[in-house]
């Protein structure tokens, strides 16, 4: 449902969750697209959530805090290479992103 509100196609999308045991921060519903990473808290307000992007050699690629007065909950993941990331919120819940090789035009 959400996919399709942010005008996002199905196919190019994937969620995989851990459970969140942080009790510092609330559980974060994550959309993983190959453009943008879409955080949705399911409380407010937010004090301090950190998010980091780490490659397949466990580099922090993409960083970014959230907090309630954050305007924008995303992360734009457009500009990473083809590869495997894994996407950590808080310090315990984990998603992860597969980014597709660009698609030549016919």
């Amino acid at each position: 449902m959400i996919a399709l509100l942010l005008g996002i196609n199905a196919a190019h999308w994937a969620q995989t969750s851990t459970a969140n045991t942080d009790t510092q921060h609330p559980y974060i519903e994550v959309v993983v697209t190959q453009e943008k990473v879409w955080l949705l808290p399911d409380d407010l307000p937010v004090d301090h959530i950190p998010v980091q992007v780490y490659n397949n050699t466990g580099k922090v690629v993409l960083q970014k805090v959230f907090t309630s007065e954050t305007e924008d909950w995303s992360l734009d993941v457009s500009g990473l290479a083809a590869g495997k990331y894994k996407i950590l919120i808080g310090s315990t819940q984990t998603e992860y992103l597969t980014k597709q090789g660009s698609k030549g035009l016919l």
